[in-house]
């Protein structure tokens, strides 16, 4: 075989190979409109995370200890680096990674597949070149570290926890309640269950057309038999909650300079909502607006010591000025069955209880 064929076979098998690198794959499951999966982009996130100093991810779990074990060496990777650094001191923490993790195509591309437009995500990040290069050394690590072969030698395990939660599911429609309460639809609804995570983050990713994806990326805390699920309970205050986020800060964005205009409101609380990761006055307005319709879904649909149970919790967590959103919440519901509004329609007028707020 001459030297020019040898080459020519050479790049043929190169291709070959570079077509056989497929996408990691999530494990889901659909249930209606609702979308339920283990995510390779969140369990990569959580991975570097939990090699690193980031506080907010839990170390204690079987499972994380398993992915302490397997990854341990390659602790000093860039990624690991830049989660203790640049990007710690530039805020870039709770739903930041999350987020921008959401924009990128499935491992081992992790290529942008939606464009980043978010200012306060480009801001807490300390700008796109920090972006690209954490993008760059997630990949990098994902690559050298075999994180594929983590992900298929846990399959069994991520099975599981989809199936416990599957059947955790009630029986009231929890996207169509919320769907009904706002009289506005989302293209789709997608949970996704992020073992080592804390908390849960819901966040609204656009795609190519301009369909609004909304995910809600939940960390699950109960066991059976060594499992973590999302218990009936969990399902109905995370879908209600996170899923709330994306028909709710849009509308915000819109309306900065007006709720910024009553931020002196913010003073009391201040100290309690940055312990609660809700650090600036829109994000505790959007904290209030979200779970004062918490509450009224509960009215609508459960029975009053579970409303009395759930605005005490609020109340406990400072959310001191929930009471008057949710009477605020009524009118809204009474102009929808009335007059077919819209939540959107609606929202500036729901703001004007930040005005009544200041008065008093």
């Amino acid at each position: 075989m001459n030297k020019t064929c040898k080459f020519l076979s050479l790049i043929l098998i190169l291709c070959l190979n570079q077509g056989l690198v497929k996408a990691i794959q999530p494990v889901e499951r659909t249930v209606g409109k609702l979308r339920i999966s283990i995510d390779p982009r969140m369990e990569l996130l959580s991975t570097v995370q939990l090699l690193s100093n980031y506080p907010m991810i839990n170390r204690d779990t079987p499972y994380s200890k398993d992915i302490l074990n397997y990854f341990k060496s390659f602790s000093s990777q860039e990624a690991v680096v830049m989660t203790d650094g640049v990007l710690w001191e530039h805020a870039f923490v709770f739903d930041a990674p999350v987020t921008f993790m959401m924009h990128l195509s499935q491992p081992p591309g992790l290529e942008i597949q939606y464009p980043i437009s978010d200012g306060l995500l480009l801001k807490r990040s300390g700008g796109i070149d920090n972006l690209e290069q954490y993008r760059k050394s997630i990949k990098q690590f994902a690559e050298i570290s075999d994180f594929k072969t983590f992900w298929d030698g846990k399959q069994s395990f991520y099975n599981q926890i989809l199936d416990i939660t599957i059947s955790e599911i009630p029986e009231i429609d929890l996207v169509k309640t919320l769907e009904d309460y706002f009289n506005e639809t989302k293209e789709n609804y997608n949970v996704v269950i992020a073992p080592a995570f804390i908390g849960g983050y819901g966040i609204e990713v656009p795609d190519a057309d301009g369909n609004k994806n909304v995910y809600a990326c939940l960390s699950a805390t109960l066991m059976k038999d060594n499992i973590p699920y999302l218990s009936t309970n969990s399902l109905i205050g995370y879908v209600w909650h996170e899923f709330g986020h994306p028909f709710v800060n849009p509308l915000s964005d819109q309306y900065v300079d007006k709720i910024s205009a009553s931020e002196g409101l913010f003073e009391p609380i201040k100290d309690m909502m940055s312990r609660q990761a809700y650090s600036q006055w829109l994000i505790c307005v959007n904290e209030h607006i979200v779970r004062a319709i918490g509450v009224r879904l509960r009215e609508l649909h459960f029975d009053s010591q579970i409303v009395k149970t759930r605005l005490e919790f609020e109340l406990n967590n400072h959310f001191i000025y929930i009471e008057p959103f949710i009477e605020k919440l009524r009118e809204f519901e009474k102009q929808r069955d009335e007059k077919n509004i819209t939540f959107s329609e609606f929202y500036p007028e729901l703001l004007t209880v930040l005005d009544s707020l200041q008065k008093k």
